[in-house]
């Protein structure tokens, strides 16, 4: 049936009929139009009106990153833009399907340096973002709406920027209803997956190592499927430990930036590692260390795009393929030559030696606090994590079973984790969301707090409180020792602050009183804040301050 009406309303009539049902916005004038079509939806798709744009487009980038389905920011121009900025940026870094809506300017005003304009073309252009298109006419919505459905999620999923012309939005046109477009799905021939098994059955020492974000739900299960069967030892990439069973007795740990020295030298001593899905990017690698460019013998590279293959290591083999179905079509193949059953268990025993907290001589012992944490809460709890030292504590220390379980940035962004847990505790209305953050990052993102109220929205935020920026405090002391600058905080009164937003706190010193802190914050019915104030000496979950140069 063909319909009638103003851009906005196309717009709003568009997403609504690709299935959206949840939008992240701080509403400007630049986009008024699609305000006023979103009302006539709002029995479908709830807008959540969020305190910063850097909120909206975190929250929709977890809700990508979370659903597979892409979250959907809607920013006003220039200023707005600018903000959101930082959630396109890791919806890129992260592989995680997005598209922002951005309010722009009358056409006839641009290029004049009219009041907030920006050239949205070349400020999010490649690598910044899969694409952005400007909608000069109204009667283009369908289409370009059409085709960023289509571009957020094939391939290496990542975001779309839509420039919306304040004016376009007030035009008139005639439309149909639109339906989703089905990606193309690269197939994966027989012989190449004979290669695989046979490059395999020929190695002393595999090891695997997923990663990425074109995972389906039970893609890496299939993996993991695989792996057990042929007993072949796993890690995971930077923030992607949700997507196996941390319990299984393949998996040896995340390579991450509280990663194991031990797991790094399972790495380098591997003679063949099957990187499905992962990007071998800095973190994963360390710096480009584990792995020497040169090994062009050593690695099997599985990518969803073809420019990453061989793009900075070398693989024996490249395919370009979707992770979720290259590992349902090995699930069920079973070596003949398997020779590393020692090798297996050896680095299985590592990873347990090293995911089972030490004695800290600190208080508040994080390590007794993790583990109070991991007893007492569900698998399905659902972690979100922010930049900083004190994520060394989830990273090293909680065991996900779960997949969709962990939202953190692999942009190192601070101020994510209370946006994410925001958008997980809507999509996820069942499960418990923790956020972890430190007082630096809390102080970029609690505003959302009020989000929080007016919603009703209840995650349990952990804020580890140091009382300073404390991976750049630890690089400081590292290189300049006895040199700090500009790394110490002083915060605000946190009780007050979270009185102000109607949220339950707790302040915790010691660990034994964490147990019950956590248990008022369950009963509490709102969003809650545990402070814990720990010693700005114990810098990382390895080291203290005064260990960093020894």
């Amino acid at each position: 049936m063909i319909k009638s009406s103003y851009g906005g309303k196309v717009l709003a009539d568009c997403i609504r009929d690709l299935g959206v049902n949840t939008v992240f916005t701080v509403p400007g004038e630049s986009f008024l139009p699609v305000l006023n079509g979103l009302y006539d939806h709002k029995n479908f798709i709830k807008v959540i009106t969020c305190r910063h744009e850097s909120g909206a487009s975190n929250m929709a980038e977890a809700w990508g990153k979370l659903t597979g389905f892409p979250g959907i920011a809607f920013v006003t121009r220039g200023p707005g833009a600018c903000h959101a900025s930082i959630g396109i940026h890791t919806a890129m870094q992260d592989s995680s399907p997005m598209i922002v809506f951005i309010g722009q300017i009358h056409s006839k005003h641009k290029g004049r340096e009219a009041f907030q304009e920006v050239d949205y073309i070349k400020m999010f252009g490649t690598p910044f973002s899969k694409g952005v298109f400007e909608i000069k006419q109204a009667k283009n919505i369908p289409s370009t709406i059409k085709k960023a459905f289509q571009l957020t999620t094939e391939g290496r999923p990542g975001p779309v920027v839509i420039s919306l012309p304040e004016d376009m939005l007030e035009q008139y046109t005639d439309y149909k209803s639109i339906k989703p477009l089905k990606n193309t799905i690269n197939k994966i021939s027989k012989t190449s997956i004979k290669l695989v098994l046979e490059h395999i059955n020929n190695a002393k020492k595999p090891l695997i190592i997923i990663g990425g974000g074109d995972w389906n739900k039970n893609g890496a299960k299939d993996l993991e499927y695989f792996a057990k069967k042929n007993k072949i030892p796993y890690a995971v990439s930077f923030r992607r430990q949700s997507l196996v069973n941390n319990n299984s007795n393949c998996y040896i740990g995340d390579l991450s930036t509280s990663v194991d020295q031990k797991l790094i030298k399972a790495v380098k001593e591997s003679d063949l590692l099957l990187v499905v899905g992962a990007r071998l990017g800095e973190m994963t690698t360390s710096g480009y260390s584990t792995i020497k460019v040169t090994q062009r013998n050593k690695i099997i590279h599985i990518y969803p795009d073809k420019k990453e293959l061989g793009k900075v290591y070398q693989p024996i083999l490249g395919i370009t393929a979707n992770s979720s179905i290259f590992s349902n079509l090995i699930k069920n193949k079973v070596l003949n030559n398997i020779v590393w059953n020692d090798w297996q268990e050896a680095c299985r025993e590592n990873y347990l030696k090293y995911s089972t907290p030490p004695k800290y001589f600190s208080e508040p012992d994080m390590g007794k606090i993790m583990m109070t944490l991991s007893a007492r809460m569900p698998k399905s709890t659902i972690i979100t994590i922010d930049a900083g030292n004190f994520s060394g504590w989830p990273q090293r220390f909680w065991k996900y079973s779960l997949p969709k379980t962990q939202l953190a940035p692999t942009s190192g962004a601070m101020g994510y984790s209370i946006p994410a847990a925001v958008s997980a505790k809507i999509a996820k209305k069942n499960s418990p969301v923790i956020a972890f953050c430190g007082d630096g990052g809390f102080m970029m993102s609690s505003q959302e707090l009020a989000t929080c109220h007016q919603y009703n929205i209840k995650p349990i935020i952990i804020m580890i409180n140091n009382k300073m920026l404390g991976t750049i405090r630890m690089h400081q002391e590292k290189h300049y020792p006895n040199r700090t600058i500009s790394t110490d905080l002083v915060n605000p009164d946190f009780k007050l602050l979270c009185k102000g937003y109607h949220a339950h706190y707790e302040h915790v010193k010691h660990s034994k009183n964490f147990s019950k802190a956590l248990e008022r914050c369950l009963k509490s019915n709102k969003a809650s804040v545990i402070e814990i104030e720990t010693d700005p000496k114990q810098i990382t979950t390895r080291q203290r301050i005064e260990e960093l140069n020894d």
